[in-house]
């Protein structure tokens, strides 16, 4: 037992020199946060512990890259979704219902202020979950406590019908033998499985083919009922797979735009006096100076 635990404290301590997750560590995304109207919008759900904007935020660079133009400098950028990001039993509960709420609310926020754009949400571990509970609804026993349950968003109105692309990496509530699974985790349920109800309120999104979800076998937070897991399984998503994720993400946003080539041609529709944001009562940030630090707390939960 105290080896493997060892050892996933290495693997999490080197995957964490690996992995952007804050953005004083890489000023290159410093210039993507940003509150203001744009053509492509991301919100992002950072894992548990992890300081903002968390793991995904390469994945959002690498879409921004391409959508940001000489033309249209600032067509693509994100905000983060604002919650506790915690763990252990009842805190666990309390910050995933709280980032669903926010999300939600976020989401809600700007695109009344913002008809125009596209939206883009992206989570990594709890943060995977938060995005699944924002579209599809949430709650449910999880890590011994119960989450609250939140409404799921309706894909007909705004602003749940102006999200083109949801990606979650190695989301901890889901269920298996799902179509928007990829990477084989699809064999497992996670730490929790999702209720019916909540699978109904996710599947006209993956009808719509903008619903994606990465999990492999050996993941010990997405698909604990397999064979082999490794806590390493649970952080290589974005060497794997940020690549594929974010040419996806980026297909779907030029198509929803109109604008299928390589050139993105759309008008800055920036209005930067004006933000969004959640409710009042949101936490402030949690930071831990290695931003992979729950994953040890999961180890000692899971192994």
């Amino acid at each position: 037992m105290i080896p493997r635990i060892a050892l996933s404290a290495l693997l999490c301590a080197s995957t964490s020199l690996a992995v952007c997750t804050k953005l004083e560590d890489c000023p290159q995304f410093q210039n993507l946060k940003t509150n203001e109207c744009q053509t492509y919008h991301h919100f992002l759900a950072r894992g548990s512990t992890s300081p903002y904007p968390g793991h995904v935020i390469e994945t959002v660079g690498k879409v921004c890259d391409a959508l940001n133009t000489n033309e249209n400098p600032k067509a693509c950028g994100y905000e983060d979704v604002e919650y506790w990001a915690m763990n252990g039993g009842e805190r666990w509960c309390i910050s995933a219902h709280e980032g669903a709420i926010n999300g939600a609310e976020q989401m809600r926020n700007y695109t009344a202020r913002c008809p125009d754009s596209h939206l883009i949400v992206m989570g990594f571990s709890q943060g995977g979950s938060v995005i699944l509970d924002v579209l599809g609804g949430g709650g449910g026993e999880l890590w011994g406590c119960v989450q609250k349950e939140n409404p799921k968003m309706n894909m007909t109105s705004a602003p749940g019908s102006k999200v083109v692309a949801a990606l979650a990496f190695g989301p901890t509530r889901r269920s298996a033998g799902k179509s928007w699974t990829k990477g084989g985790g699809d064999i497992s349920d996670g730490g929790a499985p999702r209720t019916a109800e909540q699978n109904a309120g996710l599947q006209p999104y993956a009808d719509a083919g903008i619903l994606r979800e990465y999990c492999q076998p050996g993941d010990p937070i997405c698909a604990p009922h397999t064979e082999n897991k490794d806590m390493s399984k649970h952080l290589d998503y974005f060497n794997k797979y940020a690549d594929e994720a974010a040419a996806w993400v980026l297909d779907l946003a030029r198509k929803a735009s109109g604008d299928g080539n390589n050139n993105n041609n759309n008008n800055d529709i920036g209005t930067p006096d004006q933000t969004s944001g959640g409710k009042s009562m949101l936490h402030q940030t949690i930071s831990h100076p290695i931003a992979n630090v729950f994953i040890l707390l999961f180890a000692l939960f899971v192994l």
